[in-house]
């Protein structure tokens, strides 16, 4: 199983260690030494050495070793997320429920194992070139690269699944816990939204790598119609996955937003009204005692008038600009 230690998430591929998970230094060697091992593998198994970058099989040693990098970047800041998740949630641990169901280590293993074979598939469907098949070592190589890029790209899927589930369970809390006046101008949850955008860059940035290689590969069956589907399908999904991390989750929160600051509104508009008839009562009198009263309920409406200046400014989303409403 995935280990929660201290609150916080630690896969197979970053496990807890008093010190906590791996360093940087680690991740980076991991990651390269994972891409830099299929290169030396396929390119020594290749018989005419130049298929390795006409084929653009360098490309992909570099998307297995930026989709590994990416995974551990993308598990540190859904560590944060986590952390800020708790700290909002308060007694209710939505959070703790969505790793412990979606993020086990065996379920990250499946998917890893599932979208290795499904890349394996689509790179067979599409056509391995033919100068690939001079030779058993290259043809297999060429194939374990497509499983490796999988392999990362698997277990990654599954952590935006995972990540679009808890933003959808989450969100209901958020009309509970907004704080308009905090500075972020965004009730507290910026920090949240700005993740997201992470995620989205991580997923793009990988996608432009698939994108390079998929164009540059000479696919022997792309003249078939069915085969050209599927490549235009394969090359977007990233794109897909990207727009989806972000948007989705923006949709859950924009919505509960919109609804804190609808109610909050009202109530402070009726508060408001009830304010300004008190204030009215006292326009012709100009006792003392009076003016002390007219003077407090000025300042009550000055700062009911502010709040709700406040919460128009504030913004329903990371995907919302200022002022939306």
């Amino acid at each position: 199983m995935a280990k929660s230690q201290k609150s916080n998430f630690y896969p197979f591929y970053d496990p807890y260690s008093d010190s906590g998970g791996l360093g940087y230094g680690s991740k980076v060697g991991i990651s390269l030494g994972f891409g830099a091992g299929y290169a030396l593998l396929q390119y020594y198994s290749l018989p005419d050495k130049m298929i390795f970058f006409s084929e653009n099989c360098w490309i992909l040693a570099l998307i297995i070793s930026t989709s590994s990098f990416a995974l551990y970047i993308a598990t540190d800041v859904f560590r944060y997320n986590l952390k800020v998740m708790r700290e909002i949630e308060g007694k209710y641990v939505v959070s703790l429920k969505v790793v412990d169901e979606w993020m086990s280590d065996k379920w990250l293993l499946l998917a890893g194992f599932a979208f290795g074979t499904a890349n394996t598939t689509v790179g067979h469907l599409l056509g391995v070139p033919s100068v690939f098949f001079e030779s058993t070592s290259s043809l297999m190589m060429v194939y374990f690269g497509f499983f490796l890029g999988g392999f990362a790209s698997g277990m990654g899927l599954l952590a935006i699944t995972a990540v679009i589930v808890l933003y959808l369970k989450f969100a209901p809390s958020l009309q509970y816990t907004l704080d308009p006046n905090d500075p972020d101008g965004n009730g507290g949850i910026k920090k949240l939204g700005d993740t997201l955008w992470l995620f989205g860059g991580l997923i793009g940035a990988v996608g432009i790598l698939v994108s390079i290689h998929m164009f540059g590969v000479s696919w022997t069956f792309m003249h078939k119609q069915y085969v050209q589907f599927v490549f235009l399908f394969w090359v977007s999904l990233p794109y897909i996955l990207a727009i989806s991390i972000v948007l989705i989750p923006g949709l859950a929160v924009r919505r509960q937003v919109s609804y804190f600051k609808s109610y909050k509104s009202g109530q402070l508009k009726q508060e408001k009204v009830k304010l300004y008839s008190s204030y009215k009562q006292f326009e012709s009198k100009e006792d003392e005692e009076i003016i002390s009263e007219k003077k407090e309920l000025g300042e009550k409406l000055e700062r009911i008038q502010n709040e709700l200046e406040t919460l128009k400014k504030m913004r329903n989303s990371h995907i919302d600009g200022k002022n939306s409403d």
